[in-house]
């Protein structure tokens, strides 16, 4: 139904963004790789997918059309919603996901949260072959770094990435202590480093 959105990015917490299309915003769930590179009040395109389960749509957003079509390989898969699909793409850049798949990496898919070991080897076993017609080129240098994050952003967007609130808090905490150079971290950058701890 939905190509593409192109317009100016007016919110952006964690893996949650709103575009503001001919001033109707479109609220858009986003891998944290592809909210890092949305920058507010920035003109921006996302590519997209409409999923509907039980009769709620919600709207997926990708910065590459290569990106959307892995999520699409991805949400192919029996037990592979959208949670499990934006937190594969927001733990592992697409390269390294099409990687992981490609050479039956189960350990490594495991590493995602939610991502549990039938998953893990149903995603090798069934999107191997396919996998590797995608054309995933490399991702390039990071982006722009960002203001400093507030935890508080952190926590909710590993909310909405299946962790519970004291959960998320705790995470953070830890990895503050471990990592005080992330004490001027933007927001993705603080949930991805709690997604490899």
């Amino acid at each position: 139904m939905y190509d593409h959105l192109v317009g100016d990015v007016v919110e952006k917490l964690g893996s949650r963004a709103v575009l503001s299309v001919r001033d109707v915003g479109y609220e858009v769930k986003v891998s944290l790789t592809t909210a890092s590179q949305l920058t507010i009040g920035a003109r921006s395109t996302l590519y997209t997918i409409l999923h509907v389960v039980d009769g709620m749509p919600s709207l997926l957003g990708f910065a590459t059309r290569s990106e959307r079509e892995l999520a699409r390989k991805l949400l192919s898969i029996s037990g592979v919603g959208p949670s499990i699909a934006l937190s594969i793409l927001s733990h592992y850049s697409a390269e390294e996901a099409v990687d992981a798949i490609a050479t039956s990496d189960a350990a490594a898919l495991k590493k995602v949260k939610g991502v549990g070991q039938k998953t893990a080897e149903r995603l090798c076993l069934e999107l191997r072959d396919s996998i590797r017609k995608l054309d995933i080129a490399p991702m390039g240098s990071k982006s722009h770094p960002l203001p400093k994050a507030q935890d508080e952003d952190a926590a909710l967007a590993l909310q909405t990435l299946g962790y519970s609130e004291k959960e998320a808090r705790e995470k953070l905490a830890k990895i503050r202590e471990k990592r005080p150079e992330l004490a001027v971290a933007a927001t993705e950058d603080l949930v991805k480093a709690v997604l490899q701890m």
